[in-house]
């Protein structure tokens, strides 16, 4: 029980300082060091964990892939890109605020770590000129970014998850439909309505729509069909197309370099070092095993802990992958059919899911509110209805089951 207090005591002060505006990497930073005290890491160990996680390969490589992204977003608002897509969206979508929402969803088909600041930029430029508060921005470009993987086989969180949990994609996908269609509707509800319907007077035909489309958003489709395609890595792909957009629309190189260092929120990168210490932190002290056996040992109902436990790995990792690898080895031995049926996948499953989705760590909640200059707390205003919305689904599936 003591250990879940000093986790709970991190995360409570995480959330304090995020709503006090303070930097989300620093912040993180602050907690990986707070949480190495509490559970009596040695300080040479400690700093060794901070050290390891900051400058891991890994963590470069998701730096450096999150700073090209951003270039692109900047560079694409620099070309009118941005503005194209937008007009040639609203040309195939009567309603302007579905665009809000097929953006990100489309941009969500790309499975990487931070992925929604693709999609933040025209999120952003929209959402602008609907006059929605930053928060509202947040929630939907994150919400409807990550709808997919509840189905979508090329995750490899899906993939791992099905794997843990002894079944193939198709029956993962087969369990997991309603959570996906449920996900859609909370991001609708909680995210689209009330926002005003803008008419447009001169609303461009269908072809014209898919001409502003392509001309604007070529270079973000040529990323895609390179990574998910061609398997290009994105450290390779997404340079290679900023060169190409450069060369295009014959960008001044000294244009192009004002652009990196005053367009990109820089802060954005701090935000990726923390949350890696912050993870390197809490596997080296092994605060997620602990929390995970403190809440078996205190004897909680049993469908209680189905979801408590992988929504507790997702909540402190962040991380799909780390809230199924944790979380299902503990609860699979648990259930009561084997393989699982359909409404215990949904409820663990959403378990996992949604710990993810709420947690402070997730790097595309970290990113993108930090983008859009919103408040935590009035993003998870809308992420707490529509997570309990999906959460009461699966618990629905389970009771069916």
């Amino acid at each position: 029980m003591i250990d879940v207090l000093k986790l709970l005591s991190v995360l409570i002060l995480t959330l304090f300082l995020l709503d006090r505006r303070w930097n989300l990497g620093w912040v993180l930073l602050l907690a990986a060091a707070l949480l190495g005290v509490l559970f009596a890491r040695p300080p040479l160990d400690l700093g060794r964990d901070l050290l390891t996680a900051v400058l891991s390969p890994l963590t470069l490589r998701l730096a450096a892939v999150v700073v090209f992204i951003m270039m692109l977003g900047e560079l694409l608002r620099e070309t009118a890109g941005l503005e194209r897509m937008a007009e040639g969206l609203e040309g195939l979508v009567k309603d302007v605020r579905v665009v809000l929402a097929v953006w990100p969803a489309f941009i969500g088909l790309l499975p990487m770590v931070g992925g929604a600041m693709f999609s933040a930029p025209l999120v952003d430029q929209i959402g602008g000129r609907l006059k929605i508060d930053g928060a509202r921005r947040t929630f939907v470009n994150y919400w409807f970014r990550h709808a997919w993987e509840y189905v979508f086989p090329l995750y490899p969180s899906f993939l791992l998850g099905a794997a843990l949990l002894g079944i193939s994609e198709h029956q993962a996908t087969a369990a997991l439909w309603p959570l996906f269609v449920v996900s859609l509707a909370g991001g609708v509800l909680f995210g689209l309505v009330g926002i005003r319907r803008e008419e447009r007077q001169h609303r461009s035909d269908q072809r014209n729509g898919l001409s502003l489309l392509a001309r604007g958003g070529w270079p973000v489709v040529l990323v895609l069909v390179l990574t998910l395609v061609v398997h290009v890595d994105l450290l390779i792909a997404l340079p290679a197309v900023i060169i190409l957009l450069i060369r295009v629309y014959r960008i001044p190189l000294g244009r192009a370099a004002a652009i990196a260092w005053q367009r990109i929120p820089w802060r954005t990168v701090v935000v990726i070092f923390g949350a890696m210490a912050f993870r390197q932190t809490l596997e080296s002290t092994g605060a997620v095993r602990a929390l995970s056996g403190a809440l078996t040992a205190l004897h909680v109902p049993l469908w209680i802990l189905l979801f408590a436990v992988p929504f507790a790995a997702g909540l402190l990792t962040g991380l799909g992958t780390g809230a199924f690898s944790i979380g299902f080895p503990i609860v699979v031995p648990l259930l009561a059919h084997n393989p699982p049926s359909g409404g215990e996948v949904a409820w663990v499953w959403a378990g996992g899911f949604l710990g993810v989705m709420l947690s402070p760590m997730h790097l595309c909640l970290a990113l993108t509110h930090d983008y859009f200059h919103a408040r935590l707390g009035a993003v998870y205003r809308r992420l707490l209805p529509a997570a309990l919305l999906v959460a009461a689904t699966g618990g629905g599936l389970l009771l069916l089951s």
